[in-house]
């Protein structure tokens, strides 16, 4: 599978503003005559760090740490900060665009779920998931919080309109959907349904006014359509296209077998994930009518949209990826491999300085020191050989880790061949995931292939390949790993 640079997404004028949708934030672009880049922002719910894509050569271009179990996030109009929600420690986390350091964790006032932000960038909108469940206000001058706006049970998702007039927020618990006025910070009505409710997108009217809401809900394999004028659920519910019982995936769907949509920024594709199926379907607006599906990486989640709707990017929770989907086409481009656990998944613009700085990180700084430690050239020469090599009595590991696992490799070459150089940068990237640079004792890719006796995990699907850590093939991988360039 080629890698597709849509000259498009290299530079955007100033003016351009992005469609709200579920995962993408309405950003009204900053003033100054600088090139902006669009950045997808790709949240870890099981890890500690966020990592920013590229989209115009969909490669892994900065990384933002030390913030565990994050959920959330947007980002400044202007490009200057991000902004993630901390599950562990209740706090709205703010983080310097240009040296990825969070500068500032503001308390919240319960656990927080998703996050959104205002058009002119000077509110933060929290969801608060905790019991009796609220949406906080952020000041992001003060970096405060300014009010607790209370609903009818916690919020699991909470989103600006387009026009940025409004912030709606789910609550699962709760069964309802609560429509804020931005401007007075006060409720203005709250909708009722029979299930939880998840994601929301949005249709607008001509003038940029809301239409229609789209709702996804809790064990329901599609959406619902609510008149945002009426205040009310309209038309029949739409399910999404079933697969046989053989190709689901029914475990661990957490009440949700569809979650994660958005309508596209030109407004014309209303795109939503099945989890249940691994598989993004596509709807044209405003008739609904199918377009088709696009099958993904596993336990798809979430998903966002280039600024000029050509490509979805959706987050695959369970295969710990990030697929890109040409909307045009109705092909996956590529998958890039993340965190662990990828779930929220956005888009940022970005000044092409802050992101040339995140290039160009001074050695050992906190840009680039996982950079530094993990060698692409020994890994290519000395690492990834490991991983197609036959042993007796045992699978090559690439047989079982090109499909369905968290390590999960390009496809087998041809007999005699090699992965060629883009492929061996993904699988450079899937491999210094399951690391922890400088100790080879942490990283899983070296413990559960080894011996239990001999220091390695209980247990590995794929078995048990090296007896000692003697074994020039573990030593060869600890070499990478403790940093082969020093």
């Amino acid at each position: 599978m080629t890698v597709r640079t849509p000259r498009s997404l290299r530079r955007l004028a100033v003016g351009v503003v992005i469609a709200s949708v579920a995962g993408v934030a309405p950003l009204a672009l900053p003033s100054p005559a600088h090139a902006q880049t669009p950045i997808i922002v790709q949240t870890n719910a099981a890890g500690d760090n966020i990592h920013l894509i590229d989209p115009s050569t969909n490669t892994i271009v900065g990384e933002i740490s030390g913030i565990e179990v994050n959920h959330g996030a947007t980002s400044a109009p202007d490009g200057s900060r991000f902004y993630i929600t901390n599950e562990v420690d209740h706090t709205l986390d703010v983080v310097d665009a240009r040296t990825l350091e969070i500068t500032h964790q503001v308390p919240l006032s319960g656990r927080p779920n998703n996050v959104a932000i205002r058009a002119d960038g000077r509110r933060v909108y929290v969801a608060i998931v905790s019991a009796p469940g609220a949406v906080d206000v952020i000041d992001t001058r003060s970096m405060e919080l300014v009010k607790s706006v209370r609903t009818a049970g916690g919020v699991h998702n909470t989103f600006i309109t387009p026009d940025s007039k409004h912030v709606v927020a789910g609550s699962i618990a709760g069964r309802n959907l609560t429509v804020i006025d931005a401007e007075t910070e006060e409720a203005l009505w709250t909708l009722f349904f029979d299930a939880g409710v998840r994601p929301l997108s949005f249709e607008t009217n001509p003038n940029g006014s809301t239409r229609r809401v789209f709702v996804q809900l809790s064990d329901f394999h599609g959406f619902a359509i609510v008149d945002f004028e009426e205040r009310r659920e309209v038309g029949g519910r739409i399910e999404l296209p079933e697969l046989p019982e053989a190709e689901q995936h029914t475990e661990f769907l957490q009440g949700s077998p569809s979650h994660g949509q958005g309508v596209t920024p030109d407004g014309t594709m209303l795109w939503l994930c099945s989890k249940v199926n691994s598989y993004v379907y596509a709807y044209s607006l405003p008739d609904l009518k199918y377009v088709g599906g696009v099958h993904v990486g596993s336990h798809p989640d979430w998903l966002t949209f280039s600024p000029d709707s050509r490509y979805v990017y959706v987050a695959n929770a369970g295969s710990n990826s990030t697929s890109v989907v040409d909307t045009q086409t109705l092909e996956e481009v590529v998958q890039i491999p993340v965190g662990q656990v990828p779930k929220r998944v956005v888009t940022a613009i970005v000044p092409d300085v802050t992101v040339a700085g995140w290039n160009a990180a001074a050695p050992g700084s906190r840009l680039s020191s996982t950079r530094d430690a993990l060698d692409f050239d020994f890994f290519q020469k000395e690492v990834q050989p490991i991983f197609v090599r036959k042993r007796e009595g045992a699978a090559r590991c690439v047989v079982c880790h090109s499909t369905r696992t968290a390590f999960r490799l390009q496809p087998l070459p041809p007999e005699g061949a090699t992965w060629n150089p883009e492929q061996t940068r993904r699988n450079f990237q899937t491999a210094r995931r399951m690391v922890a640079p400088g100790d080879p004792d942490a990283s899983r890719l070296l413990l559960l292939p080894l011996a239990e006796d001999a220091g390695g995990n209980s247990f590995h699907p794929g078995g048990k390949h090296w007896t000692s850590k003697t074994d020039p093939e573990w030593q060869a991988i600890a070499t990478w790993i403790r940093g082969s360039r020093h």
